[in-house]
C-alpha cells in the first residue's frame, strides 16, 4: 500500500514539461463551490457557498522558485449575486504539478467584503498550451458591509480551472 501511495505522490509531483518552457503569462477561467461557516461561538452557522466564477491573468516575475502575480475578476452566482476582484501570488515548484497561492479578495457590489484567500492544488497540461487545475481553496472574509460587527465568514471550496499559456 505504501508503494502505491509513493508512486501516486511521485506522479503528482513529477515533471509535466521542461522548466525552460514555463509560461511568462497565463490566463485562467475557474469555478468553485463549497461550504461556508459564519459567526462565532454558539451562533455559528454553516451553509453552501455561492457558485464562484472567475477570470484571472498571471505574470511570472521570478524564475527560481517560479513565482507569479495574479489579478482578476470574481463573480458570485446562485443564491446571491456579487462581483469583485482577486489578487495575489502563486508558487509553482519547478518540475512539479503542484501550485500554492495566497492573496486577497475584495467584493465591491452590491455589498462589500474584504478577505484573504489561500489555495493548494495540482495542474496538468492537457495540450502544450492548455492545462486543467484542481484546487482546494480557503477564503476568510474579515470585514465589509455584508458582515455583522465582529463577525467573520470562512469558505472552503473545491475549484476547477482551465489555464491557457499566453507566452
Amino acid at each position: 500500500m505504501r508503494i502505491y501511495l509513493a508512486i501516486a505522490v511521485a506522479a503528482a509531483l513529477g515533471a509535466s514539461r521542461p522548466s525552460s518552457a514555463e509560461p511568462l503569462w497565463q490566463a485562467e477561467v475557474r469555478a468553485g463551490y463549497g461550504v461556508a461557516v459564519s459567526g462565532n461561538g454558539t451562533q455559528m452557522s454553516t451553509r453552501t457557498t455561492p457558485l464562484t466564477v472567475g477570470a484571472v491573468a498571471s505574470f511570472a516575475f521570478n524564475e527560481d522558485p517560479q513565482l507569479s502575480g495574479y489579478g482578476g475578476l470574481t463573480v458570485e452566482m446562485v443564491d446571491r449575486s456579487a462581483v469583485g476582484t482577486v489578487f495575489g501570488v502563486t508558487l509553482r515548484p519547478h518540475d512539479s504539478h503542484l501550485r500554492l497561492s495566497g492573496g486577497g479578495v475584495y467584493i465591491v457590489a452590491p455589498y462589500t467584503l474584504w478577505g484573504m484567500t489561500a489555495s493548494a492544488g495540482l495542474c496538468f497540461h492537457v495540450t502544450s498550451r492548455t492545462g486543467l487545475c484542481v484546487d482546494a481553496q480557503l477564503t476568510a472574509y474579515l470585514t465589509g458591509s455584508d458582515l455583522a460587527e465582529g463577525r467573520t465568514s470562512t469558505a472552503g471550496q473545491g475549484v476547477l480551472g482551465l489555464v491557457f499559456d499566453a507566452l
